[in-house]
């Protein structure tokens, strides 16, 4: 480059009920996009009594899907690809706070995942005392653990999180 700085595009992916269903497959997609940032978003929808419609993204099958996900991004792409919600989950785990107002409930306050959350889940909230995909997010987020702190671990050493992905290829 000559001095130029070029900023990356986010780009906002809506993940449907058959995304969800098929993980693998989608990120193989978005990586064809050579997009290198995104922020992932579930489609939720409401019938008339103000529960998840049929096509909407179910917390368990937005749980499996993340974890799916994430799963092929700590194995190839980390540094590479920035999705959001990995990101931010690492920041927390490096001891960054976002700056979220608080919504949490009793619920929330036992959960042992809420300071990822702060009881509003990365999505607003979808029904008086949780987010829709609480048990999807609280999944992904209790998955995700023994990975979010070995990268703290190598971050903290001054080291590569990529280093991780040459970890998990030897234990392969």
């Amino acid at each position: 480059m000559t001095g130029r700085h070029v900023k990356a595009a986010i780009a906002h992916s809506m993940v449907s009920r058959q995304n969800c269903l098929q993980p693998q497959r989608w990120y193989r997609e978005f990586r064809q996009t050579r997009m290198t940032s995104v922020q992932l978003i579930p489609q939720i929808e409401r019938d008339e009594s103000g529960n998840l419609s049929a096509g909407s993204v179910q917390p368990e099958e937005w749980g499996a899907f993340l974890c799916a996900v994430f799963d092929l991004w700590v194995r190839e792409d980390i540094s590479t690809i920035q999705i959001h919600l990995f990101e931010s989950t690492l920041a927390i785990w490096r001891g960054y706070s976002p700056q979220i107002a608080s919504n949490m409930d009793n619920a929330c306050g036992e959960c042992s995942v809420q300071r990822f959350c702060h009881g509003t889940c990365p999505e607003s909230s979808y029904s008086e005392d949780k987010n829709a995909l609480c048990e999807g997010y609280y999944r992904f987020f209790t998955y995700s653990a023994p990975y979010m702190k070995a990268m703290r671990d190598l971050l903290k050493q001054r080291r590569s999180p990529r280093e991780l992905m040459a970890m998990l290829s030897q234990a392969s």
